[in-house]
């Protein structure tokens, strides 16, 4: 039965997949990047309070972006989720990957694992927010981290 919606093929899917991820790290990357310009000079970097001394970069698509995919593969295993079930995992598998793999300080490791769960809900709301057809996904993955980095 032709529904008049033309199918998509795997690659497509994975592409637009990827390109979810991305845009998703793009808004973690603009949020700290807003973060860091708004910090004040004479204070204490915010990366020193989570104990560790890394570029925001290495946080979002080194361990952020390594524990999303964690989490949607975690989820492909499970039946089908409603979002607060899959908020649930989200911030356990950030809260768990941040405390454990990140290293740095111990003292911080409770600070250190909150943030890695709020850089984890703010990827799940980018799964969620950024469609294939719009505009903003491509502009989000591509042109904010280099505006960032520019900048």
């Amino acid at each position: 039965m032709n529904t008049g919606i033309p199918r998509r093929s795997g690659r497509m899917d994975m592409g637009f997949y990827a390109l979810n991820k991305l845009a998703s790290a793009g808004i973690a990357v603009l949020l700290l990047s807003l973060l860091d310009w708004v910090w004040p000079s004479s204070a204490e970097r915010a990366s020193a309070w989570l104990g560790l001394y890394m570029p925001q970069e290495h946080w979002v698509y080194g361990y952020a972006l390594t524990a999303s995919l964690a989490a949607d593969a975690i989820l492909s295993f499970l039946p089908t989720l409603h979002k607060g079930k899959q908020a649930a995992v989200y911030g356990a598998v950030g809260f768990l990957f941040f405390a454990l793999f990140t290293g740095g300080n111990p003292e911080h490791l409770w600070i250190r694992a909150a943030a890695g769960t709020l850089t984890l809900l703010l990827f799940l709301w980018g799964k969620h927010a950024f469609s294939s057809q719009s505009l903003a996904t491509p502009f989000f993955a591509l042109a904010v981290p280099v505006l960032c980095w520019v900048i």
